[in-house]
């Protein structure tokens, strides 16, 4: 049977999978900041987490969620018109995107979808994320002491603030003078947790490296054998001169200190 109306959901932050193939006239809807979701409850977060927009209860949340309601009637509106404006050789497609693909958007992309079968068209709608696996949540630890700094105002010396990170000096006051460590708000426990909270950690710090100017380590760490007390990602950017005798965590320190963690 011949559709007229595809629909294909994805999850923009899977870098390593394109989005699905342009094949018809095309809509996109992003949910990722236009629908803002997630339970406040961590212990229900990491639930959903295991489940998809498929799940009933999933489901039933993303739809309730305020501003729900108007995108799917927006999106039946644009469809039924496109499909108006072309004839039966031409179908219409539409792109439903939020951040992993598992919950908003198939959610959104199926009721989409029976609305418009109830108009009298052939739907095909694909999730090609929906099967990813979990990637942890980010909720705030309350042993974690950098998200006491984050959300608690715990003190620290606050070198640069970004929307998704911050810079800080060291509590001990760094290896050498200028060391900053640059750690994610979200809480992830190192660089293996998340490859897209470990790539905007490292783009902080190259930004504000570059912005100093001078010669920088950066250097992080995963597991208490590679030296990692502090279990929440962080960077440490370093400066670095000519002649400054700093041994790096995996040389033979040349003067009497600990190595950088």
């Amino acid at each position: 049977m011949p559709y007229d109306v595809f629909i294909d959901t994805f999850g923009a932050r899977w870098q390593d999978a394109p989005p699905p193939r342009y094949r018809a006239a095309v809509l996109a809807i992003n949910l990722t900041n236009t629908l803002l979701n997630p339970p406040d409850d961590p212990a229900l977060a990491d639930v959903v987490a295991r489940q998809t927009g498929r799940d009933a209860g999933v489901r039933d949340y993303v739809l309730g969620t305020p501003g729900a309601a108007r995108i799917i009637a927006d999106a039946v509106h644009e469809l039924t018109a496109l499909r108006a404006a072309t004839d039966v050789y031409h179908p219409v497609q539409l792109l439903v995107s939020c951040w992993y693909g598992r919950h908003r958007a198939p959610a959104i992309a199926d009721a989409i979808g029976r609305r418009m079968q109830e108009a009298g068209a052939t739907v095909a709608v694909t999730h090609h994320h929906i099967d990813r696996p979990p990637v942890p949540r980010k909720h705030p630890r309350p042993d974690c002491p950098f998200c006491a700094i984050i959300h608690d105002g715990a003190p620290a010396t606050i070198v640069r603030e970004w929307a998704d990170a911050l810079a800080i000096v060291p509590r001990s006051g760094g290896c050498t003078e200028g060391h900053l460590l640059v750690l994610p708000k979200a809480h992830v426990a190192d660089f293996t947790t998340d490859p897209v909270v470990s790539a905007t950690v490292q783009l902080r710090a190259a930004e504000l490296a570059q912005e100093l100017g001078g010669q920088w380590n950066y250097l992080t760490s995963c597991g208490e054998a590679a030296t990692q007390t502090v279990f929440h990602l962080h960077g440490h950017l370093v400066p670095r001169t000519t002649g400054d005798d700093l041994a790096l965590p995996w040389t033979h320190p040349t003067r009497d200190q600990e190595p950088a963690r």
